[in-house]
């Protein structure tokens, strides 16, 4: 199911981010320098609506996940893709992130790094 107008911040990784670095001048142009310089494919992935609908629809719904922690999802898909953390710390991540316990944050980690990001796996 699409995620409407509200729901971008929470569910979409480039919304949720910039959410999080709020009115910080020095984050946003560190952000905007990080996506300008992505190649096409993860440029547009950030952006495309379907990465947020996958969020929603395969992660936060399944798993039921509160608004924060499918927000924290979002941020961590957008965070690897602009490289802060390495791909393969992502169970840790999550674990972390969203205090879940180790089968459902093995479980989100797989279908993040097996579906999500298997059109751009390569590129990351």
């Amino acid at each position: 199911m699409p995620i409407n107008e509200g729901e971008f911040k929470i569910y979409d990784p480039y919304d949720a981010y910039l959410n999080e670095i709020g009115n910080d001048a020095f984050k946003f142009n560190e952000l905007n320098n990080r996506t300008r310089k992505l190649p096409r494919g993860l440029f547009d992935f950030i952006f495309d609506t379907e990465t947020g609908d996958f969020i929603k629809d395969r992660v936060s719904i399944p798993f039921n996940l509160d608004q924060n922690q499918s927000k924290e999802v979002a941020k961590i898909v957008m965070e690897l893709i602009i490289a802060n953390f390495y791909l393969g710390n992502i169970v840790s991540e999550i674990k972390m992130r969203l205090s879940v316990d180790d089968q459902k944050t093995k479980s989100i980690a797989g279908l993040i790094v097996t579906e999500l990001f298997a059109p751009i796996l390569d590129e990351l």
